[in-house]
């Protein structure tokens, strides 16, 4: 998905991943967390688990989120925010 086709509700995902990255000493945000702060439970609701994991695959492909970690077993367990990432949300 190019960049331009991203919504808010993305670039909220994209703002939360970089806070809660910000304050970890990886610079990693784990989904769960990041779904919380977005009022969605990727545990209990496979809905909302889709709906998040669809959101990030879209910031991934428009380079301003990657995977991080080694258990991918949860798709997109643990998100960190690229350099691109970073100048987006300084640009919006």
């Amino acid at each position: 998905m190019a960049a331009e086709k991203l919504d808010k509700r993305h670039m909220e995902l994209l703002k939360v991943v970089h806070e809660l990255a910000a304050n970890d000493p990886d610079g990693v945000a784990d989904m769960d967390k990041a779904a919380q702060r977005l009022g969605m439970n990727t545990v209990g609701k496979e809905q909302d688990r889709e709906e998040f994991v669809a959101r990030a695959r879209a910031l991934e492909e428009a380079g301003y989120v990657e995977k991080a970690g080694s258990d991918l077993a949860a798709s997109y367990g643990r998100l960190s925010v690229t350099e691109e990432g970073r100048k987006e949300l300084k640009g919006s």
